[in-house]
């Protein structure tokens, strides 16, 4: 059986939850969306392994059809837990790599009724790990279009695709190097990057991650420090 415990611990490292009580959201919102997508065998072995302080989030009969992408499943997730959907993508993947660790075969049932990318992380985390962007914390980070359509709500000023993310800044030239800085600044902090090319109003930013050529959850990230920069040094900072 797995244990509670342990199961908390790694989704709170791995996913990057805030604190325990975002980690129990979230279990609990993985587990329900899990059951309400497989099969009832699969729904069986989930109770039968999960945690018994998880078995009530598990409905006795489906409530919805088996998932096609990625952003269905981390949709759901993030709404109950309320934080945004590309995190939810990341408590996911934290679940399943946790579930992987503790009972290799519940994992390669679930994985063989999820979507491709999330199989990966139940089927292989370590290969899965391979594909993310450098830094993250062992969690699926590579969105699919609906899920950056709903991230890039908080973004109106980006413009792209989930290839890459591109933001035009206009301001003084004199201003330029001090936004630079500060987002490069935020970059090192964040452990991530961006590329850059002035232009003859300003600046020209890119996010996204070369190592898989897509745009991840840590992109978004990027792209919030850079906006939180542009909006600091426009006011003057």
């Amino acid at each position: 059986m797995i244990a509670y415990q342990e199961l908390m611990e790694h989704v709170v490292r791995e996913g990057n939850a805030t604190d325990n009580d975002e980690g129990r959201r979230a279990l609990e919102a993985v587990t329900g969306a899990l059951a309400r997508h497989t099969t009832p065998d699969t729904r069986k072995r989930l109770r039968a392994e999960f945690p018994a302080a998880l078995r009530d989030h598990i409905p006795a009969q489906p409530s919805a059809p088996a998932l096609e992408t990625t952003g269905a499943l981390s949709e759901e997730v993030a709404q109950e837990v309320g934080c945004p959907e590309e995190k939810g993508v990341r408590l996911v993947g934290a679940v399943l790599t946790g579930i992987r660790w503790s009972d290799p075969r519940l994992a390669d049932d679930l994985a063989s009724q999820l979507p491709d990318e999330l199989a990966q992380w139940a089927h292989d985390p370590e290969g899965a790990r391979g594909r993310a962007d450098t830094g993250v914390s062992g969690s699926p980070s590579r969105l699919d279009e609906s899920t950056l359509e709903r991230a890039m709500e908080r973004l109106p000023a980006w413009r792209g695709d989930t290839g890459g993310l591109t933001r035009d800044v206009d301001l003084p030239g004199d201003r330029v190097t001090p936004l630079l800085n500060q987002a490069e600044k935020a970059a090192r902090r964040l452990g991530h990057s961006f590329e850059h090319y002035t232009t003859d109003s300003g600046v020209t930013f890119t996010v996204r991650t070369e190592s898989i050529a897509a745009v991840t959850t840590r992109d978004i990230e990027m792209a919030e420090r850079i906006d939180a920069a542009v909006a600091t040094i426009g006011s003057g900072g």
